[in-house]
Parts: structure tokens; sequence; C-alpha cells
């Protein structure tokens, strides 16, 4: 486990704590006042923690096949394309922007155990910090065009290995844009940031 992870359960477990004895307190009518203290300064503490690694925290650019990691779940693009349009004859769907292709490998690099990622997303961030997620249409469109694509939430087997195709519809004027894999439930934002690991798109 990371240390910013540590860090983060140590903090909740002691908030728990506080919170019992705030409780306790209030039961048998006891004053309150420094148990509430210490609870506010754990929370702006960390609450300031968390603000300064998110304010230093960068982006790192690597090339395409580098995998990302999460315990022994990896991932990485290894090909980014820009079609024109996607789908077969009379149910070809044309971009509202532009339309980008992420070919993504998923693989299991535990010793001996599947592998299944908790809440996988891949994101693509243009130059201004947008965010966009998947296009679902332009999704239905390339698989009309190549077949079913495999979730990348699916389970890996032991050393298993998947491709899949991902589709996103970014607007037409968004450039400077990067890929970004994460993994975790929402509750892992809460962690302190670390730099990461990015693919630039052509």
């Amino acid at each position: 486990m990371h240390m910013t992870a540590l860090i983060f359960f140590g903090t909740i477990v002691t908030l728990l704590i506080f919170i019992v004895r705030l409780i306790l307190k209030i039961s048998k009518r006891r004053s309150i006042v420094s148990t509430l203290k210490t609870l506010i300064i754990i929370i702006v503490s960390y609450s300031i923690l968390w603000t300064f690694f998110y304010l230093i925290s960068t982006t790192k650019a690597v090339p395409l096949g580098t995998d990302i990691c999460f315990d022994d779940w990896c991932a990485t693009i290894t090909k980014i394309e820009r079609p024109k349009y996607l789908g077969l004859h009379a149910e070809i769907l044309y971009p509202k922007g532009q339309f980008i292709v992420l070919n993504i490998k998923m693989s299991n690099h535990a010793r001996g155990i599947a592998q299944k990622p908790s809440e996988p997303r891949i994101h693509i961030i243009d130059g201004n910090g947008n965010i966009y997620s998947f296009s679902e249409a332009g999704q239905q469109a390339l698989e009309r065009q190549i077949g079913k694509q495999i979730s990348i939430g699916t389970r890996l087997e032991l050393h298993q290995s998947i491709d899949t195709q991902l589709v996103f519809d970014l607007p037409g004027d968004a450039q400077n844009s990067k890929v970004l894999i994460e993994e975790g439930p929402f509750i892992t934002q809460l962690l302190f940031w670390e730099d990461k690991e990015v693919f630039l798109v052509p």
C-alpha cells in the first residue's frame, strides 16, 4: 500500500476514534470542546496537506505501450487513431467534433491470482483541463464495425492480457490532449495527489 493511502486510512481511523469519543461525551453530558477542537484540527490539517499536494502534482508524458499499474492490474495505450467516421454502410456515424479511438491493452501481473480492477476509468483531458469520458454513440458505431469490445473492468486470469478499443468524441477545437488511466472508487480522490503518467494524443 502506498504511503499516501496509509496516511489517509490512518487519518480516517483517528477521526472515527474521536467521533466515538465525542458521541460518548455527548451522551454523558460532558464537555466536548477539546474533542471537537481536535477533530477540527485533524480535518483542517489534512485538507491543507491535500491542497498542497494537489497544487504541486504534475503529469508526465510516457511513450505508448508503457504500463500504468495499480497493484498487479496494469493497462496501457498501444495506439491512438483519429478516424473520420465509424460504422458500416447506412449506419455510418460522424463525430460531433473529432473521434479519437484508443487501443488499450490490459494485463494481469500477479504471481498467483486472477485480477479484477476496482472501478477503472480512462479519460482524455484537453489542454484547457476539460475532461472527457468515452462516447457511447461512438462506441456502438465502432462495435458495429469491428465487433463487441471487452470492458476495461473485465476480470483477468493469471498472466492474461486482453486488447480492447474505446471511442471518444472530443470538440473539434480540443488540442494538446492527453490520456489518463485511473483505478479505484471515488474515495481515492481524497488521497494525497501524486504525479500522474499520461499518454499524449497526437
